[in-house]
C-alpha cells in the first residue's frame, strides 16, 4: 500500500483530540486553534487544506469544546445545585468517568476513520 500524505493533517487533527482527553486537555486545543488560525482562507501565504482536512479539524474543535463544557462544566454545577453533597459527588464522579470513555472511543473512532480517508463520524 502506498503512502499518501493527504490525510496526514486530519490524522494530527484527531491526535490532538485524544491527546486533548488524554495527556494535555488544554494545551491541545491551543494547538488545534492555532491550526485553525493557520487555515483561514484569507491570509497572506494559505496552507491548503482540502476540504477532508478541514472538516476533521472542525470535527477536532467542536468535540473538544463539547467534551471541555460536559466534562468540566456540567459536573461543577450539579455539584453546586445538589441538595446532597456526598450523593452529588458520587453521582459526578460515574458521570464524568463514564462520559470520558466515551468521548475518548469516539476519538479513537475519529482517529481511524481519518487514517481510513473517511470523514468523522462525529
Amino acid at each position: 500500500m502506498k503512502s499518501n500524505q493527504d490525510n496526514k493533517p486530519a490524522i494530527i487533527y484527531q491526535s490532538l483530540y485524544l491527546s486533548n482527553l488524554l495527556l494535555i486537555p488544554l494545551g491541545s486545543v491551543l494547538v488545534l486553534l492555532y491550526y485553525l488560525y493557520q487555515a483561514r482562507p484569507h491570509r497572506a501565504s494559505p496552507k491548503i487544506l482540502t476540504n477532508f482536512n478541514r472538516i476533521h479539524l472542525y470535527r477536532s474543535i467542536q468535540i473538544s469544546v463539547l467534551a471541555g463544557i460536559m466534562l468540566g462544566v456540567a459536573p461543577i454545577f450539579y455539584i453546586l445545585y445538589s441538595a446532597e453533597f456526598d450523593v452529588s459527588v458520587m453521582i459526578t464522579v460515574f458521570y464524568f468517568v463514564t462520559l470520558h470513555a466515551c468521548f475518548v472511543l469516539i476519538g479513537m473512532l475519529n482517529l481511524a476513520r481519518a487514517m481510513a480517508k473517511k470523514l468523522p463520524v462525529f
